[in-house]
This record gives structure tokens, sequence and C-alpha cells, in this order.
């Protein structure tokens, strides 16, 4: 290539490191993330929340290095910020942390080097928010001393059959020079088709239409599951019929949790309320999304009374099957309504960090012994982790999620 690239990943989450890894196979790489503890246990090769697997780790290492300084990356020329963007206690974005790295990056900016971001944000936040703090903490002007791309992740957290190489991946820059260059480098690092999109801003809608059309057909499928409850008949029967037409979008109802669908359409909903244009089936969308949590309660409590339960164990914590990433996950909701409602209320799962829950949220998540050796009266299974497939409580009523959604 015409560039010397030495490129610096920042943010090392489940976005940020499968990238560091893949790009190590290719090109000079570092990267960074401002947790030392997290950077220490990676240089061992561990990675307590599974983004990447140990040896892909352990290779990337041996080409590459981690840290969580700033001026040790200040050599590099492209820089890919993959950091997290959530939403506050009020569903707006909090755009805080990649508004950090924007001003840490404008300290070791130069002539010259490039700023790509992945990180999901809504139309428009690249060049009115980012670009303005690069420009002004570096006293630099893009497309004069600096350039700047867009490229939305799409890593499907827990998703083994979709790798990241494999996902095609959407370009944009702020201008075509930097463009080119991105086609370049990712299209050497992944396999998949890399597709051009004409501006940033449309980069960053599409990367929302992603989402928040999920996040709609999941609430049209939880809608019309209640409708099914009325008229007593299954959806998933229903879904299965209606899926044999070929052109039937085959959505199942479910708990929509995660870093990414919800989070997306409140960005997308703030972004339309600032500029005066209502987004109301989007807006309805969320609302059924975000109630499905108290409906799940409440069918449980209904099963639980019917049965005169009053110690329950709950399987499964994470937001979805098979991922120890329990980001905004609907079990919380679930556990927080029947706890007060029951003498004991307990919750499971094997996979997710239990010291990190504890500290975080005050729940202790109880180990495969002490679920077995309790006796509870109604067992819930949450979340389909495969690990729950060979688990069985032959004495005690068991329900799946699958079956009161």
């Amino acid at each position: 290539m015409e560039k010397d690239i030495r490129i610096a990943v920042i943010g090392l989450g489940y976005v940020g490191l499968p990238l560091f890894c893949l790009i190590s196979n290719h090109f000079t790489c570092k990267g960074l993330d401002n947790d030392s503890n997290r950077i220490s246990l990676l240089k061992e090769g561990i990675d307590n929340r599974e983004c990447e697997k140990r040896r892909n780790i352990i290779f990337a290492l041996q080409r590459g290095m981690l840290t969580s300084l700033y001026s040790d990356i200040k050599d590099c020329n492209i820089y890919i910020v993959c950091v997290q963007t959530g939403i506050d206690e009020y569903n707006e974005p909090d755009l805080t942390p990649i508004k950090k790295v924007c001003e840490s990056l404008s300290e070791i900016l130069k002539r010259g080097d490039i700023v790509i971001f992945e990180s999901t944000v809504f139309p428009g936040a690249i060049e009115d928010i980012c670009i303005p703090i690069l420009e002004e903490c570096s006293s630099m002007k893009v497309n004069i001393d600096f350039s700047v791309g867009y490229s939305p992740e799409r890593i499907n957290v827990g998703d083994k059959s979709h790798k990241l190489e494999l996902i095609p991946k959407i370009i944009s820059a702020s201008n075509n020079e930097t463009l080119s260059l991105m086609n370049n480098i990712y299209s050497t690092i992944l396999s998949a088709p890399i597709i051009q999109a004409s501006s940033i801003k449309v980069a960053e809608a599409a990367k929302m239409y992603e989402n928040v059309q999920r996040d709609v057909l999941i609430a049209l499928a939880n809608e019309f599951s209640s409708f099914c409850d009325v008229e007593g008949i299954n959806i998933n029967e229903v879904t299965e019929c209606a899926a044999s037409k070929w052109n039937f979008a085959k959505v199942y109802p479910g708990l929509v949790g995660g870093h990414c669908i919800g989070v997306d359409t409140y960005y997308l909903l703030q972004r339309a309320k600032e500029k005066k244009h209502q987004l109301n089936i989007i807006q309805t969308a969320r609302n059924v999304n975000e109630e499905k949590s108290h409906v799940v309660a409440n069918k449980i409590k209904d099963i639980a009374i019917s049965l005169e339960a009053h110690n329950i164990l709950l399987l499964g914590f994470s937001y979805k099957a098979d991922t120890p990433d329990y980001r905004n996950t609907k079990v919380l909701d679930i556990y927080n309504e029947l706890k007060g409602y029951f003498t004991v209320v307990d919750c499971f799962d094997s996979i997710v960090d239990k010291k990190s829950i504890k500290n975080e949220f005050g729940i202790s998540i109880i180990t495969s012994e002490d679920a077995y050796r309790s006796n509870y009266d109604l067992v819930v299974k949450l979340v389909d982790h495969k690990a729950f497939k060979k688990i069985e409580f032959p004495n005690t009523k068991f329900i799946d999620i699958n079956e009161i959604l």
C-alpha cells in the first residue's frame, strides 16, 4: 500500500478486541483500553468477557501490543475507535466515552493521521460532535491536517456462525483518499464485501436502520403474541405456519436487551426529536419491547401463585443466549419485580461474571451446586444457554420462557 500503516484500536471490548486480533494478522497494530486491569488480563491471554479466543489473543500479542496509555500509541497513524456508546437513566444518548476518546486523541493527533469510528452513533454525530472536538482540541482541521472515516461495527455478540471477517463492511469517509485507504485496509483483513457509502451520515443511518428494524419486528411479534394469548392460541405455532410463505419475516417474540437494538432506537428517537420529526411506529415499538419484561414477570407471578410457589429459581442472567454479556439485560427487570413477591428468588448463570454482577446490582448469582441443592417450587428458564439444555429438575415445575412470551 502507498502508506506506512500503523493502526491503533481504541476500546478492547466485544467489538475492539476481535478487530485488534484480526488486524494484527496483516498490519502493525496496537490496542488501547482505559481499563488497566483488563489490559493486564489480556496480556496473559485472559478475556473474562469471552470476546475472543485465548489462542487468537496470544497470537496477536506476538505481533502487537496492548496498553492503557495514549502516549504508547502516538506513533500510529490510523486510529480505530470502538468504545461503547450507551444511554443514560433517561434513555438519552450518552456519548461521553467517545467524546473523551476524541479529546485524548487530539493530544497525539498528527498531520496526515486518520481517525476511523466504528462505535454506533446517530446520523450526524461524527460530523456534528466528534470532528469539532478533534479540531478544537488539536488546533487542526479535518481534510486539511487529518481525516475521518466511519465504518459501523456489525458484530453479533455470541454468534459463532457469523464471524467478523465474513460480515459485509460499510465504509465512509470525509474524503475520497481516506475512503480508498479504508477500502484497502478492510478488504485486506476481511473476506466479506466492502460497501462504500456516499457519506458518513449515510453509513450512520444504515447502522441505525439495521437495529431499529429488528426492534420493530420483535415488537410486532410481542404485540401479536399478546393477541394470541387472548385467543388462546400459541404464537410459536402461528409463526411457524405463517413462515411457510416465502416473504414472511420469521421473528419470534422476546426480551430486547443488550447494547445494540434497544439502545440504538433511543439514539434515533433522540435525533428525530432534535429535528422536530416524529417516528410514531418506532416509538411505539420501543414502548412495547420495554413493557415485555413486565408482561413476562406478571405471567410468572400468575403461574407461581397458581402453584402456591414461594421459592423461585431463574435460569440465566445475560441479555441473550451463550454470551456472558449482561448489559441492559431484561432478566434484571424480571428479577426485581419478582423478588418482592416471593420468599426466595434466586438466579443461576454459569457463564456470567458473578463478581461484577454482585458489585453492580447487589445480586448474588448462585452456583450450580446451590441450584440443585435448594428446594425450589418453580424453575423458569429465561435465557436459552446451551448449558441449560442438560439441566433437569424432575421434581419441580419447570417453565421455558418461550412458553410464556
